[in-house]
């Protein structure tokens, strides 16, 4: 049901929506909250959905902060959806307003680029990523996992196995110390075109996202559907 509608610790009135997104990645856009509460409706939420933001609509333009404040493409392509046609947003993980836009069923966000790549892992801004080939069989431990975001001092880190163009994610978020085998994910999918130079990342739900990286931007499409 979208909104629901609850009451916090506080007795403010506090909106949920939720939204399967970009082919199953569920997130829950938390409006009206107390910020001493986010680390609990963070948690509660989480037996529910994968991931969960924080919208804050008094400032110059609309802004997302995620649970662990780290770049989340799904969590930002769901919060676009439920704005205008077109326009530009704020989310953690990025320094620069996000272009995004509305039409045909699809929304796409033009997201400023910039990355590092260290063989197989991919630093974005707000999250990083090892890659490993399917067939490779290598086996990562949350505590891997851990120690990179710790090396690297990111607040989110992410395990991507891949087959081709078709990914299966893994999502550590320090805060919330959650390490969630993800139905869907944007900033993976776009760490493995980052990687490989695919366009089409399928998802584990067999849905896709599209990408188009320039030198210093990133185009990214999916469909986004309210549960």
């Amino acid at each position: 049901m979208c909104p629901k509608i609850t009451k916090n610790i506080g007795g403010e009135i506090m909106i949920i929506k939720k939204f399967l997104t970009a082919g199953g990645n569920s997130t829950a856009l938390v409006y009206d909250f107390l910020d001493k509460e986010k680390k609990k409706i963070s948690r509660q939420l989480l037996k529910e959905v994968e991931q969960v933001g924080f919208v804050e609509e008094k400032k110059r333009f609309p802004c997302l902060e995620m649970m662990g404040n780290e770049l989340c493409i799904n969590g930002t392509l769901a919060f676009a959806s439920n704005l205008n046609k077109k326009g530009k947003l704020l989310t953690s993980g990025v320094k620069e307003p996000v272009k995004y836009f509305n039409r045909n069923r699809k929304t796409s966000i033009i997201l400023p680029l910039s990355y590092k790549k260290e063989g197989n892992i991919i630093l974005l801004e707000g999250i990083g990523f090892i890659l490993l080939e399917k067939k490779q069989r290598e086996e990562i431990s949350k505590k891997d996992i851990i120690d990179l975001a710790e090396k690297y001092n990111l607040p989110a880190f992410g395990l991507i196995i891949y087959e081709k163009n078709k990914i299966f994610p893994y999502i550590y978020v320090k805060s919330t110390d959650s390490f969630v085998n993800e139905t869907a994910c944007g900033s993976g999918s776009l760490a493995l075109s980052i990687l490989t130079g695919y366009e089409e990342i399928i998802q584990p739900t067999n849905q896709t996202i599209n990408l188009k990286i320039t030198k210093n931007k990133a185009v990214i499409t999916a469909v986004v559907k309210k549960l």
